[in-house]
C-alpha cells in the first residue's frame, strides 16, 4: 500500500526538487536585483569587513531591525569572499531557511508523506512565497523561526510540558532578533483560541513568566547595549518608521491583505467555494477541532489585525504563508480525492515556476548590463561622494562607506579636492564624467562629477 501511495506522489515531490534546485541554479546567475536587496548586502559586507559586532549601513550603526540575519550572513559572505561569490554565497541563507521550513512543515504534517508534498507544492504554488527563496532579505529566515515557534506551539498543544512551553519562546525571540516584532499578531489569535476553546495548557503558555522571562533574555541584551553605547536616538529610524509610520500612517486600502492572500492561494480559495455547500453541511463543525482551529484562527486574525495598519506590503504576510499551506491542505483532503489534489497542485506549482522564472528573466537583461556599467566605471581607486542621497550599489562596488554632503557649498569644496561626486541630479558646478543607468529605478540616471578645473 505504501508503495503505491508513494508512486501516486512521487512525481510531486520530484517536481518540488526540481522546482527548488532550478531557481538554487538560477541565481548563480543573478546580480543584485533590487534597491533592497543591495542596501541588505552592504550592512552583510560592512559588518565583515570592518570585523563589526554592531551591523553597519554606510559606515554607521544600523539598530532599525535588529542584527540576528546579518550575523547568520556573516559565514556566508566570507565563503563568497574567498570564492569571489559574495552575492551568490549571500543568497544561501534563504534557500536553507526555505528547505528547514520545509523539514519542519514535514514534522507539522507528523511526518504524512502525502500531506507535507501537498502542503508544500501549495506553499511553493503562492507566486509571492516562491520569489522570495533567493532573495537577500529578513522574509526566508523570519518565516524559518516564526514557523519553527509554531511548530513548539503545535507539539505542545498535542502533549504540554515546560520543555516545549520554553522552544516556543525561543523561537519567538530568534525570529524577533530577525525583524521584529511582526509576528506578534499571532498572540492575539492564540489569545482568542484559547479563550473560545477553554484551553487552559494555551493559556498556561501564552502567559508563562518562565517563558517571557526567556524571551527577554534572549533580546533584551541588544536593545540594552544600543541604548548605554549610543543612546536612545539610536532607534528613532525603527520607532518613528516601522512603529509609528507603517502602523498608523493611513495609507492603503483595508482590503490589502485579504487582496493579496487571495490572489497567492486563489486556485485553493477556488476550490473551496466549489464546494462550499459540501463543505457548509458536512465539515464546518471541524473548524472549532484541532488542527484545524488553530491553522484558521492563526492565519485569519492576524490577517485581520495587519489590515488596521497604515502601510501595507505584501512580503509581511509571508510568514503566514506555512500556517496558510497547513489549513488548505487539511480542508482540501476532507473534500477532495488524493489523486485530484496531486495532480491540481503539481499543475499550479509547475505554473508558478513559470512565471516566477519569467518575472525575474525578462528585466535581466537590462538589470546585468546596467549593473556591469557601474562595476566597470566605478573605480575602488579613486575618492567617490554622494550627493544628496546614497546608493548602496555604489557601495557594495567600492567595498566602503561613502559620506553623503547635502549642500552646494560643500560639494563645490569637495570637487576642488579632487574627489568624485555620485549624483542623482544634474550638476551646473562640476564637470560631468559618468552617465549611470539606475539598475533599479527605469528612467533614472546618476551622474559622476570632477572638478571643472581638474
Amino acid at each position: 500500500m505504501k508503495t503505491e501511495r508513494f508512486s501516486s506522489e512521487a512525481w510531486l515531490f520530484y517536481l518540488l526538487l526540481a522546482v527548488f534546485f532550478f531557481l538554487f541554479l538560477l541565481s548563480f546567475f543573478l546580480p543584485l536585483l533590487s534597491y533592497q536587496e543591495a542596501r541588505r548586502a552592504i550592512i552583510i559586507q560592512e559588518t565583515y569587513l570592518f570585523k563589526s559586532l554592531i551591523p553597519l549601513l554606510n559606515g554607521e550603526p544600523y539598530f532599525t531591525k535588529p542584527p540576528l540575519h546579518t550575523w547568520l550572513s556573516l559565514p556566508f559572505y566570507a565563503l563568497g569572499n574567498l570564492f569571489k561569490q559574495e552575492i551568490f554565497f549571500l543568497r544561501l541563507p534563504s534557500f536553507l531557511s526555505y528547505l528547514f521550513t520545509a523539514y519542519l512543515i514535514y514534522l507539522l504534517c507528523h511526518k504524512n508523506l502525502l500531506k507535507s508534498i501537498l502542503c508544500l507544492s501549495i506553499l511553493f504554488s503562492a507566486f509571492r512565497f516562491l520569489s522570495f527563496i533567493y532573495r537577500i532579505d529578513l522574509e526566508p529566515l523570519f518565516i524559518f523561526f516564526t514557523t519553527l515557534s509554531f511548530y513548539f506551539l503545535q507539539r505542545y498543544l498535542e502533549r504540554p510540558s515546560q520543555k516545549l512551553s520554553l522552544a516556543f519562546y525561543t523561537g519567538l525571540a530568534l525570529a524577533f532578533l530577525i525583524r521584529g516584532p511582526l509576528h506578534f499578531f499571532l498572540l492575539p489569535a492564540l489569545a482568542l483560541l484559547a479563550l473560545f476553546t477553554k484551553n487552559k495548557p494555551l493559556f498556561r503558555l501564552l502567559f508563562s513568566p518562565v517563558g517571557w522571562g526567556l524571551f527577554l533574555l534572549l533580546i533584551f541584551p541588544w536593545y540594552l547595549y544600543g541604548y548605554l553605547k549610543f543612546g536612545f536616538h539610536i532607534f528613532q529610524e525603527f520607532l518613528h518608521t516601522d512603529i509609528s509610520e507603517r502602523l498608523a500612517s493611513p495609507k492603503d486600502p483595508f482590503y490589502y491583505y485579504f487582496k493579496a492572500l487571495f490572489l497567492n492561494f486563489f486556485p485553493y480559495f477556488l476550490l473551496l467555494f466549489i464546494k462550499i455547500k459540501h463543505l457548509w453541511k458536512n465539515h464546518l463543525i471541524q473548524l472549532k477541532a484541532h488542527p484545524l482551529s488553530l491553522y484558521f484562527s492563526s492565519l485569519f486574525i492576524p490577517l485581520l489585525l495587519l489590515s488596521f495598519t497604515g502601510s501595507k506590503f505584501d512580503k509581511y504576510l509571508l510568514y503566514l504563508y506555512p500556517i496558510a499551506s497547513l489549513f488548505f491542505v487539511e480542508i482540501l483532503l476532507k473534500i477532495y480525492s488524493q489523486k485530484f489534489l496531486i495532480r491540481f497542485v503539481g499543475i499550479i506549482l509547475f505554473l508558478n515556476l513559470l512565471i516566477v522564472t519569467l518575472a525575474t528573466y525578462f528585466p535581466l537583461k537590462d538589470l546585468k548590463t546596467n549593473t556591469s556599467l557601474w562595476i566597470e566605471n566605478l573605480n575602488p581607486k579613486k575618492d567617490y561622494l554622494f550627493y544628496q542621497q546614497a546608493h548602496p550599489l555604489a557601495i557594495f562596488i567600492l567595498q566602503k562607506p561613502l559620506a553623503i554632503i547635502k549642500q552646494e557649498e560643500e560639494a563645490k569644496e569637495i570637487l576642488k579636492q579632487g574627489h568624485y561626486v555620485l549624483s542623482p541630479v544634474e550638476l551646473n558646478f562640476a564637470r560631468q564624467e559618468l552617465v549611470l543607468p539606475d539598475p533599479y529605478k527605469k528612467g533614472k540616471y546618476w551622474y559622476v562629477y570632477k572638478a571643472l578645473t581638474f
